[in-house]
């Protein structure tokens, strides 16, 4: 008997199909060259279909502030509602912080890397991240221990938390473990945790040890305080994985980091 097979030509898959196709192209081809080969795609590219993660970190590095409140706001509606991962630098207004969570109930992955996030917009915002299993908050100077409660007590299912810092930011300070116990007090069901260069002590870690039974990898690297028997750590918890504090590239650290981006 002769097999025959159907083969669909490209425009002939479904839209959602089309639209998992195109998320593995650059921004600007998905945005300026897409639209222009037929009626179809461009559909595909003003509807939800290849908006369910935004990665626009390495766009909106150095981007005018209303260039990328827009642009944010545009991707955002595109998703309509369907949106899981969302990585972005360097967002200056609540406005903005305030539109991202009201559009985005899916959200899973969140990363606001070096933006103008406080402590109170934290405290307005936080309880609509109640879906949120990985967020990543590095690099923003402006919220502290009351803002990281925040976050534990609304976020209750959140997995990964990355809350790097830059080493200029720590040089010439005092130990603080402040946000250390506030992790330790609000967010047990950490597996993933992420504190480079951050002013904790060995006081610290331990607090997070006994309260977070769940933790699987800590990246401490960067952080000076902190003392560890490494040896009594992997009796007392055989399945963690401890990065740091030496700062050294570790490609035990790039193969077990949940997540690309």
């Amino acid at each position: 008997m002769e097999v025959t097979s159907h083969l669909l030509r490209l425009d002939e898959l479904p839209y959602d199909i089309l639209g998992m196709i195109f998320m593995n192209l650059s921004l600007q081809e998905r945005l300026t060259v897409i639209p222009c080969v037929c009626k179809s795609w461009d559909e595909i590219i003003n509807g939800p279909y290849c908006w369910q993660e935004i990665d626009i970190g390495d766009w909106s590095r150095c981007c005018d502030p209303n260039k990328l409140d827009r642009m944010l706001e545009m991707l955002i509606t595109r998703s309509s509602g369907s949106l899981k991962k969302l990585r972005v630098f360097e967002i200056q207004t609540e406005r903005t912080f305030t539109f991202v969570v009201e559009n985005a109930s899916s959200l899973k992955i969140l990363r606001l890397i070096r933006c103008n996030v406080t402590d109170v917009i934290v405290e307005q915002i936080s309880p609509r991240l109640c879906m949120i299993s990985f967020l990543d908050m590095s690099y923003c100077t402006k919220i502290g221990a009351y803002a990281l409660e925040i976050i534990g007590k609304n976020c209750k299912i959140l997995e990964g938390l990355k809350r790097s810092m830059h080493p200029i930011d720590s040089v010439g300070k005092p130990v603080q473990n402040d946000e250390s116990y506030a992790i330790a007090s609000t967010m047990p069901n950490l597996k993933h945790l992420g504190m480079t260069y951050n002013l904790m002590d060995t006081h610290g870690v331990l607090q997070i040890f006994s309260n977070c039974l769940k933790l699987e990898i800590l990246d401490v690297r960067g952080c000076w305080g902190v003392k560890l028997d490494k040896v009594m750590v992997k009796q007392s918890f055989p399945k963690l994985k401890i990065l740091g504090p030496s700062p050294e590239v570790s490609l035990i650290y790039q193969s077990i980091w949940p997540g690309k981006w």
